[in-house]
């Protein structure tokens, strides 16, 4: 049988820690230190011809000049998430003012020579299951009036994996959606990364309907903290084998990562190199497919897939 490889990144800048912006996070998450790590990663991909789904939060794919146009919904929206926006506006305006702006990501990933697909992260990365329907249907009106690729997406990521009022999708042109993992305990999760006979993921139950579930996939290991106990050697052969019974059995090898984990941890491109290296060769021998979430959607549907 064939294997199918979905690769996804959620793409966040300094939005995805807004809650939580520490020193750590200001001297990782700079405009410098983001630039090379979203460079490195789409040099990798376009090395081995690999097309990703790259899931940009929607405020950090525009340009400077579109979010200020916009400032003023999102101001709004920061009174009903004070946690998550306000501490944002307030490093824009007063702070280290990097981190926040990433629309020459999108332009680097749509310029790509893979065929990369650009989806939805989000508008500002507060999760939808602390949001309400109003507050919902606000971010889904926001996110028509994004400028960039990010408005035309056609697959979602859902911020922090929390998965939520996803019947609303489909208003949005939005006919896809990662699942999330069950969660663990921090403990558990690291314990995990050593269980190398780790299977692959099936299709989940209602993948033929719209909006379709999109196996959750795993966790690309970021070399940081205790994270780093795992030797690489290990994550590599979990991954071996994960893609090894997707293509024994025509199931899902999904891993997804953030460019973010590259930029505080760059050894963890390392890693990942060496996990697209051995899906490469198993692409090129014809042992799996390398789909992107919309590719796996369309196939889903039996739609020929297309990419924006």
């Amino acid at each position: 049988m064939t294997g199918r490889l979905i690769l996804s990144l959620d793409c966040e800048g300094k939005w995805g820690v807004a809650d939580h912006l520490g020193s750590a996070a200001h001297r990782a998450l700079g405009d410098a230190s983001l630039r090379q790590a979203y460079s490195a990663v789409v040099a990798l991909l376009d090395e081995f011809d690999v097309p990703a789904t790259f899931a940009f939060v929607g405020l950090f794919g525009e340009s400077p000049s579109s979010f200020r146009r916009l400032r003023p919904v999102i101001e709004q929206l920061a009174a009903r998430a004070e946690g998550y926006l306000q501490p944002a506006l307030a490093d824009m305006d007063h702070g280290s003012k990097e981190g926040w702006h990433g629309d020459w990501a999108v332009e680097a990933v749509g310029s790509a020579r893979a065929q990369h697909e650009i989806a939805f992260h989000g508008i500002s990365h507060v999760p939808w299951d602390q949001m309400n329907d109003t507050f919902v249907a606000d971010e889904m009106a926001l996110y028509r009036e994004l400028e960039g690729p990010v408005g035309r997406s056609l697959t979602m990521v859902f911020p922090r994996n929390r998965v939520a009022h996803a019947g609303l999708l489909p208003s949005i042109g939005i006919e896809g959606f990662r699942l999330a993992a069950k969660r663990r305990s921090r403990l558990r999760s690291l314990a995990a990364e050593f269980n190398i006979f780790e299977r692959c993921e099936r299709d989940p139950i209602g993948s033929d309907l719209s909006p379709v579930p999109i196996p959750a996939g795993y966790f690309v290991n970021r070399q940081y903290g205790l994270r780093r106990l795992v030797p690489r050697a290990v994550s590599e052969r979990r991954f071996a084998n994960i893609l090894s019974d997707a293509e024994a059995t025509g199931g899902v090898c999904h891993f997804w990562l953030h460019p973010e984990n590259i930029a505080s941890a760059p050894a963890t491109l390392d890693l990942l190199r060496g996990m697209i290296r051995q899906a490469a060769c198993a692409r090129d021998a014809g042992r799996c497919v390398v789909q992107t979430q919309i590719g796996y959607c369309r196939q889903k549907l039996s739609v020929p897939a297309r990419i924006e």
